[in-house]
């Protein structure tokens, strides 16, 4: 989760309800009866803002480590030091927040059942908040999967564009059989035999083309899966690709170095039966 999604995500909203919350719970938890008299509000009132300073060191933790290290480098390393870190931050400040209002109140120091048990209840709801905004990673990382696979099914709805004169054509993926390279010039081959003068190298065209659709056989080929009838093997581990009779082409060199991705993609986009 980058420093820019967590400023961007509206997540102050969510903690200003849920800190009271927490401490409420809390309170339950830690008295057997509760008398609520102005002790008690004082001190839910100083717990409450507590529980928001807490949580904003919990958060700056957290987008100090999206800046030295984001969870996709080391995904388990991260959490594992994020619990961690935000924990002693967090514990550390709520240790000396209450021993010092426990001082001023006049109640001497804390019992040593607020290390043990009060402290374990903190680290639950520290480990929830931790929770929280890695779920927030997890759906900033599904919205951006989403937003590739529109952007992908958008691509391959309008297809490839050629310029004919003042006017752009789409032409449908399926409807294109090769893009080649031919006296220094790049051309597209449709399957029903049109031919366009293209102004981009096959390099700059690959990136832009559904991968399990075409494949970039040498310098002079991109090809459609449907015109590719097989290959066989040649010497020092070089393939030779055979077209669909229609193409007219002939066969095609692939190189030892490009070989085995191109088995792996022709087997994986082999027709199914």
């Amino acid at each position: 989760m980058s420093s820019k999604y967590l400023g961007k995500y509206n997540d102050a909203l969510l903690f200003l309800i849920l800190i009271p919350i927490i401490n409420t719970i809390n309170y339950h938890l830690t008295y057997a009866t509760i008398r609520w008299d102005w002790y008690t509000y004082t001190t839910y009132s100083i717990d409450t803002v507590t529980g928001y300073i807490a949580w904003w060191l919990i958060r700056r933790t957290i987008l100090w480590m999206d800046g030295v290290m984001p969870y996709e480098k080391a995904l388990v390393q991260r959490l594992l030091l994020q619990l961690l870190i935000t924990n002693l931050v967090a514990q550390g400040f709520i240790i000396s927040a209450t021993e010092i209002v426990n001082a001023l109140f006049g109640d001497g120091p804390l019992p040593t059942g607020f290390y043990t048990y009060n402290l374990f209840i903190f680290f639950i709801w520290i480990l929830v908040i931790n929770g929280i905004y890695v779920g927030f990673y997890l759906y900033d990382q599904w919205r951006i999967a989403q937003s590739l696979r529109e952007n992908d099914k958008k691509l391959r709805s309008k297809g490839f564009s050629v310029v004919l004169g003042n006017s752009t054509k789409q032409i449908a993926f399926e409807q294109i059989a090769v893009f080649y390279v031919e006296d220094r010039a790049t051309f597209l081959r449709t399957k029903t035999g049109e031919q366009f003068v293209l102004d981009d190298s096959l390099n700059k065209i690959l990136p832009v083309l559904p991968e399990e659709f075409f494949f970039r056989l040498n310098r002079k080929y991109i090809v459609h899966r449907e015109q590719i009838k097989g290959y066989r093997k040649e010497m020092n581990g070089k393939l030779l690709v055979e077209f669909d009779s229609g193409l007219s082409l002939e066969a095609s060199i692939v190189s030892r170095i490009t070989a085995p991705d191109f088995k792996k993609w022709f087997s994986i986009t082999a027709p199914r039966s």
